[in-house]
Order: structure tokens, then C-alpha cells, then sequence
């Protein structure tokens, strides 16, 4: 399964901009703050105010907000309630700011808000000002503000940002994400799209400073559940590749730093898409630091809670056993990955090597024969076949030895002859002969070792799937036929795409044209359809 490299980090950032909504009020401890103090706010917060929000931009509701702000900009009003005309004024130059056509500025005689009315008011700064000072106060309000700060007009500023990473323009896009930062700074998407222009700018340490700092801004909040998996398989991604390029004691530093990140994926989110590359990439770095405890977290976090993982995140559990020399652990988990997914390719495969180690040749030959029903035209399958027959026949072999020593042991020994007296100088009597034991019979599995090595040898093409990508909405198979004849072929593949239960939900061809002998063509196949598994091709004629 190859790591990491399916998942773009400018892609998972761009995907789906935030869509624009008006505020709305967002739960949490009530805000202390009085807004039906004057009494000349009352009127303004509870009815106008409702309807100024609901009104379509335009002349009506410019009035409305113009009227408020006539009673904000009242000295008097300020004076009776700051931090009440301070919280109703930030999100009447929201609403203003959510004017179509509208600049970053105004004056306060166009929103008709006090003197003097030549004061040029820049919307976004201001209104965070504003709330700030609301905050600093009162924390509980926060829950107020939030909704007015993340509204239309910070969207528009984080969006910008998104398609400016999306047509690579780092500049423009590292300008909208610190301009989105005026209004909100509590949620990662800003960060995010710093550590895409650091990316782009090649800078991967800056990058993984600000995936980092997404990543902490995502801690505890449940809004932020799926930006937390993509900047913890981020992390671990760019980590793992940035780490390789770094001196001692950095390396180490980065690769801890990047596991710790994938671990937190794994525990968390056991479900996501990218659990099973996390798990692969802890194996990767288990590797790389030498360090055997990765391989025992990697296994174990599945292990343990096997029914939440997939049967790809279970792979890669067994996986890691087998690398850490657990073999008994990893054919356990090769077996509950068959369990989750009877047609997985590789957990076929490597189960079937992992009981050719164990010498299990009885148990291999069912795997091996299910193994090329998906995969009939591939000679290291077939080869399995003679190693299971293979280990089948050291054991009888031994087995007959052993038999045969046994049975002479409890052979009585012929009678030994007592002496004769002879004449001085006579020679002595001959000792009886010794019997030797029959040789064993001939193994009844000699032969079909060399019947399958000749089959795999004999094999006149090799396909090999080198990629199987699944999504949850589709999935792509890539591989390479070698033309191991000794004329020109061209060859028609057919692809079936199969679901848990084995129903083949699409099928696809492909021709490989004019392969040279000992030469290699490649194929790629596509689909469309949801929950597709696994694959299987028809045998190549």
C-alpha cells in the first residue's frame, strides 16, 4: 500500500470552501452584556435589528442599519451601555460589510454613525476592536461575537485565501489568510493555508510549524473533527518525508513528531480514510528510528478495537507484527483482515508467505487457491503453490525417516553366536550381517513442487498490480503486464470491482498494444462507484 502520497495537502485544503451564512447565535454561557439598556436600544436590538439581518441587501435594509446606528453613534447611549453599543455596533459594520459591492471602508456619515461623519472607518478592523474589548470583559460573550466574526465577510477573506492556494499564487493567498485573521483567529483554516504557501514556497519546515499550529487550534472542538484528521495525517506526512533531509538530532525530533501526530489519528478517528496510510506511516517510522514500541502501538491500537478498524487499517496492523518478527500475531491479523475482506489481494499474499515461514504447507494451499482467483496471472502466485508443496514434502520425508528409524530401533537385533573353540590360529567366527532399514517411499508431494515451479516458469505473461487505490466513492487499479514469450503480444485485461461480499459492482477493460518480448506494458482502470473493495481480472488467454 503506498503511503501518504494519494492525499494532497493543497487538495484537502481547498475541497470545500466555507459557504457564506448569516449569523447566527451560537450556544454557550449567556452573554452578561445588557442590550436593553438605554431603553432607547431596545426597540433597535430586538426588532430592527432581526429584521435588518433577515432583509436583502438593499435600500430598505441599508435604512434599517442606518437607523441604528444613529442611536450607537449618540454619545449619550454610548455612555449609558459601552459594552453594549460596542457588541450591537461590531455587528451592524458586519452587516455593513455584507453589502454587495462594499469596500473595506466606510465613513460614519454614510452609516449615519456620529462624528465626525468625514472619519474614514475601516469595517472589519473596527468591528473586531469592538469585540474585543466586549471579550476582555466579558469572556462568556465570546459565544456572541463568534458567529459575526466567522460571517460573510471573514468567508469571503478565507475563501480567497483557498482558491489563491488552489492557482498557486502563494503572495495572494498568504495576504487573505492574514486578512481573515483580523476578524477570527480561533480556527485553523488560516494556518492551514500558510503551511500550503510555505509547501509551495518550498519551505517544508514553516509548513509543518503551521500545521502544527492548526492542529492546536483544533484541540477540544468537535466543529473542527474533520480538519483535525486532515492536519494530523498532514503532519505525519511532511514529517516523515522532511525528517530524511534533516541532521541528528532534528531527524529524530521530526520523525517523533510526526509519529505522535499519526498516533493521535489512529486512536481518534479509527474510521477516517486515512487511518490505514497513518498506520503505514508508524510502521515507516518504527523502521526509520529502529524503534520496535511503534510496531507493538501500531499493532495493538488495532488489535484492541478491531471492530472499529478496517480491513485495510487491519493490514497494516499485521503488517507491523510481522516486521516486529511477531509472525504469530501478524498471521492472526492477516486472518481478521481475510475476515473483513475475503478478497484482499495482499492480505491473501501475505498470509500465504507468512504460513510458507511458519511451514504450514497444509494450510497455505486454500489460501493460495483463493489468491489466484483474483490474481490468475501472476507466476509468483503460482510458485506459492510449490512452496507449500514443498514444505508438505520435508515433512513426509522427515516424517518417513523418522518412521523407518523407529521401526528398525524396534527391530530385535539378531542373536549373537557363541564362540567355538578351535585350533590355535583359526580365524574367528563371521558376525551376522546387518540389515539396513528399507529406504522410505518417495514423497506423494514431490511431484507437484516441480509441476508448479514448471507452471510458474512456463507462464508466458506476468501481470502485476502495482496500485489499487480506494476511496469511498471510487477506486483505480494500475499495473503492468510483462510479455515473457518470445514474440510480440498485445493483451486485453477485463477488471472487476467488488464489494465486501464479493459482488462485482463495475467492470472495466483495458488493451496493452504491441509488448515487446521481456518488455512491460502498463493499465489503468477507473471506476465511479461507491464501497468498491477489492479486484479481480479474468485469466489472460
Amino acid at each position: 500500500m503506498t503511503l501518504l502520497s494519494r492525499f494532497s495537502l493543497v487538495a484537502a485544503l481547498v475541497a470545500a470552501p466555507l459557504a457564506a451564512q448569516q449569523p447566527a447565535a451560537a450556544a454557550g454561557p449567556t452573554c452578561p452584556v445588557d442590550l436593553n439598556q438605554p431603553k432607547e436600544l431596545i426597540t433597535l436590538y430586538n426588532i430592527t435589528r432581526p429584521r435588518a439581518i433577515t432583509l436583502q441587501p438593499g435600500a430598505e435594509r441599508t435604512k434599517a442599519i442606518q437607523d441604528i446606528f444613529k442611536v450607537l453613534g449618540n454619545p449619550k447611549t454610548v455612555a449609558a451601555n459601552p459594552l453594549g453599543t460596542n457588541l450591537f455596533a461590531g455587528q451592524m459594520l458586519i452587516l455593513w460589510a455584507m453589502t454587495p459591492g462594499q469596500g473595506p471602508t466606510a465613513t460614519r456619515g454614510q452609516m449615519n454613525w456620529g462624528e465626525p461623519k468625514d472619519q474614514v472607518i475601516d469595517l472589519v478592523k473596527v468591528a473586531d476592536s469592538l469585540f474585543t474589548t466586549v471579550e476582555a470583559t466579558s469572556p462568556a460573550c465570546f459565544g456572541e461575537t463568534k458567529p459575526w466574526r466567522m460571517a460573510k465577510p471573514w468567508q469571503d477573506r478565507i475563501n480567497a485565501a483557498f482558491k489563491a492556494v488552489a492557482a498557486n499564487q502563494a503572495d495572494s493567498a498568504e495576504y487573505w489568510a492574514k486578512q481573515s485573521l483580523v476578524l477570527e483567529r480561533w480556527s485553523p483554516y488560516a494556518e492551514r493555508v500558510f503551511a500550503a504557501v510555505a509547501q509551495q514556497r518550498g519551505s517544508q519546515g514553516d509548513m509543518l510549524t503551521h500545521l502544527q499550529a492548526a492542529l492546536k487550534l483544533t484541540e477540544g472542538d468537535t466543529a473542527y473533527a474533520e480538519d483535525r484528521r486532515a492536519v494530523q495525517f498532514q503532519i505525519g506526512q511532511a514529517g516523515l518525508e522532511y525528517a530524511e533531509i534533516q541532521p541528528e538530532p532534528k531527524r529524530t525530533e521530526t520523525l517523533r513528531m510526526a509519529t505522535n501526530a499519526l498516533l493521535q489519528l489512529v486512536t481518534e478517528s479509527p474510521s477516517a480514510e486515512t487511518t490505514p496510510y497513518a498506520l503505514s506511516g508508524i510502521g515507516m517510522a518504527a523502521m526509520s528510528l529502529k524503534d520496535s514500541s511503534l510496531f507493538v502501538k501500531c499493532f495493538d491500537l488495532v488489535d484492541k478495537a478491531i471492530d472499529k478498524f478496517s480491513d485495510m487499517s487491519a493490514l497494516q496492523a499485521a503488517i507491523c507484527a510481522n516486521r516486529n518478527g511477531k509472525s504469530a500475531d501478524a498471521a492472526r491479523m492477516f486472518e481478521l483482515t481475510l475476515a473483513k475482506n475475503p478478497y484482499s489481494r495482499d492480505a491473501l499474499y501475505n498470509e500465504a508467505a507468512l504460513l510458507y515461514e511458519l511451514r504450514k504447507g497444509k494450510e497455505m494451499l486454500p489460501i493460495v487457491t483463493r489468491l489466484l482467483a483474483i490474481d490468475p496471472n501472476n507466476p509468483d502466485n503460482i510458485s506459492l503453490y510449490a512452496y507449500a508443496y514443498n514444505v508438505l514434502n520435508e515433512q513426509a520425508n522427515k516424517a518417513a525417516a523418522e518412521a523407518a528409524l523407529a521401526a528398525a530401533a524396534a527391530t530385535p537385533a539378531p542373536a549373537a553366536q557363541k564362540p567355538t573353540p578351535g585350533k590355535p590360529g583359526a580365524k574367528p567366527a563371521p558376525k551376522p550381517a546387518v540389515v539396513a532399514p528399507p529406504p522410505p517411499p518417495p514423497s506423494p508431494f514431490a511431484d507437484s513442487v516441480q509441476k508448479y515451479m514448471k507452471a510458474s516458469d512456463d507462464m508466458k505473461e506476468k501481470v502485476t498490480i502495482t496500485e489499487f487505490n480506494r476511496y469511498s466513492d471510487r477506486a483505480e487499479v494500475k499495473g503492468e503486464i510483462e510479455n515473457r514469450s518470445k514474440a510480440a503480444r498485445s493483451f486485453d485485461i477485463e477488471v472487476e470491482f467488488l464489494d465486501l461480499t464479493g459482488a462485482v459492482l463495475d467492470k472495466m477493460a483495458a488493451k496493452v498494444e504491441n509488448v515487446a518480448p521481456g518488455g512491460t506494458g502498463t493499465f489503468s482502470v477507473k471506476s465511479q462507484k461507491p464501497k468498491i473493495a477489492a479486484w479481480r481480472y479474468a485469466p489472460i488467454k
